[in-house]
Parts: C-alpha cells; structure tokens; sequence
C-alpha cells in the first residue's frame, strides 16, 4: 500500500507539472516578449492609438481575415490573426521603432496608419512588411475649434446615442442638429454615423438645441437620464433644449 500510495503522489506531481507548462505556454501563445513591460495593447475604445484595423463590409467585425505581426526595435513580436472588433485599436510604445508585417485573406480588410491607409481592395493573400510612423490619432470625432465632440469612451457626455439592436453599431440610422440658442445659422448636422459617436460632449456654459430624426424603430439617445425614442414610426422627429448655462 504504501508504494502504491507513493507512485500515486509522483503521478500526481507530473500531472501537476504538465498542466502548469500547458497553462504558461497557452497564455505566452503568439506574444514572444522578452521582458515584463508589454509595449502593445488592443481595445475597441482606446483614448488613443496608433493602428486601426478596418473591414469595409462589417464596421464591428468578428474576424478580420488576415494575419499581422508587429515588431519591435528590441526584437519582441506580437501575432494577431483572425480577430475581432474588439482588438481594432492598436496602441504601441512610443519610444520604440516597429514594424508591421501583414498578409490579407480578404479583398475588403486593412488597416489605416497615421492617415495613410493599408488594403481595402485586396488580391487573396496579399502581403508586406511596413515601417510605422507612429502618429498618435484620437478618439474625438471633431476638430478641437468646435464646440461639440463626440467618443466611444463614455465618460464626461451629455448625449449617448443608442441602437437596441446593435451595441457597436455601423450606422445610426437617423439625423441630428446641435446650434446653439440664438445662433441657429452655426448648425452641426450628422446622419448614419458609427458607435465611435456614441457620446456626445457639448460646450459648457452654452444653451443648446439638439433637433432629430429617426429612420430605423429602435435608435434613440438618452440626455439626463431621459430615453428618446427607441420604439419609432418611420420619421420621428422632434427637438430637445441642452441647458449647460
């Protein structure tokens, strides 16, 4: 009994064991950095970044259809393959040199550095190797003049506009117009914008009118607390007062 007892110990360490290195390997699987300081990172909502990856037929895809590889100057590399929205935002070590090594398996699918855009109209298996000129672009979708920007990143907003059907959607399928009182003849107007404009900031100590349209049943928005629409007749309309005095 006690010999088998004791091989039953050992068999239970190397189980352990094996399952520890198949724990680490998973988790260091496609990201072969040398040290503790990850010089990459991947959101769908960043504040800012340096790469967005792009596929024209699906704004929130599910798998990009390509394969990429980034580099950096210390030899550390991070695969990417057939991945999500979720990871359409890249964000690099600024005070690193890198590389972009990419393959396309879809003619639609690419990605967009500084203002220069990859792909989009791609041959199967189309491929490269790039220098990136790290350029930081930003989650406002407005010139810093206006008084009115919009985010995905849902902190300091007035307005948040909402699909029910769609979390990240492509195409908000209604119009708005942001003036403020008294001065109607400055009008900012968007239609069918993406969920990158989910959040609408407006400029303090102004009153504000927002006039909409719904084209799809429902799209709405919230403003303090309070839902517009969400259950719409083809062409709702109607108009809100934003007092930020």
């Amino acid at each position: 009994m006690p010999y088998n007892y004791g091989r039953s110990v050992n068999n239970m360490r190397k189980i352990t064991t094996v399952l520890c290195l198949t724990i680490l390997s998973s988790s260091l699987a496609g990201c072969l950095w040398n040290d503790d300081d990850v010089g990459i990172s991947f959101s769908n909502c960043p504040s800012f970044w340096h790469v967005e990856f792009f596929d024209l037929s699906n704004e929130g895809f599910s798998s990009w259809d390509g394969v990429v590889e980034f580099t950096d100057s210390n030899g550390n590399s991070e695969v990417l393959e057939y991945f999500s929205s979720n990871k359409k935002y890249v964000t690099l070590d600024d005070s690193l040199d890198w590389s972009l090594e990419y393959t396309f398996w879809e003619d639609d699918i690419g990605f967009i550095v500084g203002d220069t855009m990859y792909g989009g109209n791609n041959a199967n298996g189309e491929s490269g190797t790039i220098k990136l000129d790290l350029v930081r672009k930003y989650a406002a979708s407005s010139s810093s003049d206006m008084p009115i920007s919009f985010s995905c990143n849902d902190s300091n907003w007035h307005i948040k506009f909402v699909d029910q059907s769609n979390e990240n959607f492509g195409g908000w399928g209604g119009e708005v117009e942001f003036f403020e009182v008294g001065n109607e003849e400055d009008t900012y107007s968007f239609e069918d914008f993406s969920s990158e404009m989910k959040y609408v900031t407006l400029e303090d100590s102004k009153v504000w009118k927002m006039r909409y349209t719904f084209y799809e049943e429902d799209i709405g928005f919230i403003y303090d607390g309070k839902s517009y629409g969400m259950n719409n007749d083809y062409g709702d309309s109607g108009e809100i007062t934003i007092d930020l005095s």
